[in-house]
C-alpha cells in the first residue's frame, strides 16, 4: 500500500467522555434554569468551545455562558477526579495494530490541545501520536473540514488516503467534506439517513474497526 493515514477524534472515540460531559452540562443548565438543556447540549457534541458558545447563545440569547462552563467543569472534576476519562474499549489495541502496519496517525479534535494531551496521556496512548490538530489552533470547528485537512497536510498524505475515526455526526460531516474515508463508531448519537450516506464504514467498536486495516 502507499502511505495512508488514520485520524482519530478524541472525545467519545478514544475516551469515554461525552456522557460525563453531557451529564455535567445538563446538571449545570438545570441549576441555571435553562429550558430544554438536554437537547441543546447534544447539538454541541463534536464542536469547539467557540461553536458551543454560538449554539447556546442562539438558543438562550445573552446569558452567562461562562458560568455554565464553570459549573460544567466543576461537575466533571467531581465525577472523574484526577483519573481523567476512562478509555474506550479497543483503543490501545487498534493503535498498536495500525502503527505496527505502518499507518501514520494523527489526532483531529475540537478540544483544546492541552486537554487532548492530558487526557490521552492518562490512558497511555499519547506515544502513538506526534501530530495534533486541536480546537484552539484557529481553525474552523467541525462540521467544517479544516481540522482534518490540516491533519492530512501535516502527515503529508492526500485526503483521499486518510481514514477518519469519529463518533459524532459533526465529525462525520467534517471528514466527508474533507474528501476522506469517514468511519463512524457511534457513541451518544446514532447516525440518521444523512450521516449514513456519508460513512465509509459503520462499526460498533474500535475493536471491530481493526478489521478495516
Amino acid at each position: 500500500m502507499g502511505s495512508q493515514g488514520i485520524i482519530f477524534d478524541m472525545d467519545g472515540l478514544m475516551i469515554d467522555s461525552e456522557r460525563i460531559i453531557n451529564d455535567a452540562v445538563v446538571r449545570a443548565g438545570r441549576e441555571m434554569g435553562l429550558a430544554d438543556i438536554e437537547n441543546v447540549s447534544l447539538r454541541t457534541i463534536g464542536t469547539s468551545n467557540a461553536k458551543t458558545r454560538e449554539i447556546y447563545t442562539s438558543v438562550y440569547g445573552d446569558f452567562d455562558f461562562d458560568r455554565l462552563m464553570d459549573l460544567k467543569h466543576k461537575y466533571i472534576d467531581e465525577m472523574i477526579g484526577d483519573n481523567g476519562f476512562p478509555p474506550k474499549e479497543g483503543i490501545t489495541e487498534i493503535l498498536e495494530y495500525v502503527t505496527a502496519k505502518g499507518y501514520k496517525t494523527a489526532v483531529g479534535s475540537s478540544t483544546r490541545e492541552w486537554a487532548v494531551k492530558e487526557f490521552l496521556g492518562k490512558i497511555g496512548v499519547l506515544k502513538y501520536f506526534d501530530i495534533f490538530v486541536c480546537g484552539d489552533m484557529g481553525l474552523r470547528s467541525k462540521p467544517f473540514p479544516d481540522i482534518f485537512l490540516a491533519c492530512s497536510e501535516k502527515m503529508g498524505i492526500s485526503p483521499c488516503d486518510c481514514y477518519v475515526l469519529e463518533d459524532s455526526p459533526n465529525g462525520i460531516r467534517a471528514a466527508y467534506a474533507a474528501g476522506m474515508k469517514p468511519v463512524m463508531i457511534p457513541d451518544m448519537i446514532l447516525p440518521d439517513e444523512e450521516i449514513l450516506s456519508m460513512v465509509y464504514s459503520l462499526k460498533n467498536s474500535l475493536t471491530e474497526a481493526i478489521e478495516l486495516f
